[in-house]
């Protein structure tokens, strides 16, 4: 199990933000193509908003030309100023079966999403550069990932970043507001 804390920043100049975090002497760690599918239940919903959600995430790792399958719940511990999660995560091998396995189990809900990520660490934060295809998600945003508050805070002061672009929603709360 890992916990999570996160804001994503939306509506920058994703490029420039990469070029400032370059500048910075941010460490580039990994370049992913990414399958996301996003797993509930008719006969056991989750609730997504309060809960969490099951995920399936195919990676590619586009660097070491390696591939990865994971499977994660992710457990919403608070959305208020930062998104705070734990996630349990296991390595599989198997999407086809697992999907299976969960089919019989009554999770029948599937929503798949496909995204390139460009991941750097710069003073012990994380910054995902994620772009979605059009149908999920038609805007880049970045993900902050940090230790604690504090550290969230120190880093925005740093790179100057708007209060108006942080965001604590989830990829599910940003397609569902494109709806609106």
């Amino acid at each position: 199990m890992e916990r999570e804390l996160e804001v994503k920043l939306l509506g920058l100049d994703v490029k420039e933000f990469e070029e400032k975090l370059i500048d910075l002497g941010a460490e580039l760690i990994a370049r992913e193509y990414q399958k996301n599918i996003t797993i509930n239940s008719t006969l056991h919903p989750i609730d997504n908003k309060n809960k969490g959600y099951l995920r399936i995430r195919h990676t590619k790792d586009l660097i070491n030309d390696e591939e990865y399958y994971y499977f994660t719940f992710k457990e919403q511990i608070t959305n208020k100023g930062i998104r705070e999660n734990l996630e349990h995560t296991i390595e599989f091998n198997s999407e086809e079966e697992l999907l299976n396995i969960l089919n019989c189990l009554g999770y029948d809900i599937y929503d798949a999403g496909y995204k390139s990520r460009v991941s750097y660490i710069y003073k012990k934060a994380r910054f995902d550069i994620d772009t979605w295809d059009e149908k999920t998600y038609p805007f880049p945003y970045i993900e902050i990932e940090v230790e604690n508050r504090d550290a969230l805070e120190k880093i925005i002061n740093e790179l100057n970043i708007d209060s108006k672009a942080i965001s604590t929603m989830s990829i599910a709360e940003l397609k569902k507001s494109l709806k609106k």
